[in-house]
């Protein structure tokens, strides 16, 4: 069974298009016991969608695809709170040390 581990809500601007409720119920209609919503440089869509997973019945997968110091990209997934919080501080720390020009 395929599962959706790299989609992108339209918090991510310029790359994702669908709201982060659409994800969950288009997994639902599909059928995928989960998927994953990794918004670029922030979990900005994380509430939003796995509010809309958890009553669809699909297991939300939570993530951030970061960009790295050389603008490669890396794809990050959490498996539980304490992964979240990693995430979280990783962000944080990404962002106070990048200059303005390259914030997200």
């Amino acid at each position: 069974m395929f599962i959706e581990l790299h989609a992108q809500s339209a918090f991510s601007f310029l790359e994702g298009a669908a709201e982060p409720e659409a994800f969950a119920a288009e997994a639902e209609r599909l059928g995928m016991p989960a998927v994953a919503l990794v918004d670029r440089d922030g979990v900005y869509g994380a509430p939003r969608f796995t509010r809309a997973a958890l009553d669809a019945g699909v297991r939300p997968i939570i993530g951030s695809e970061i960009t790295l110091a050389d603008g490669s990209r890396l794809p990050l997934l959490v498996e539980d709170r304490e992964g979240y919080q990693n995430l979280c501080r990783l962000i944080t720390r990404l962002k106070l040390g990048a200059p303005k020009a390259v914030r997200a």
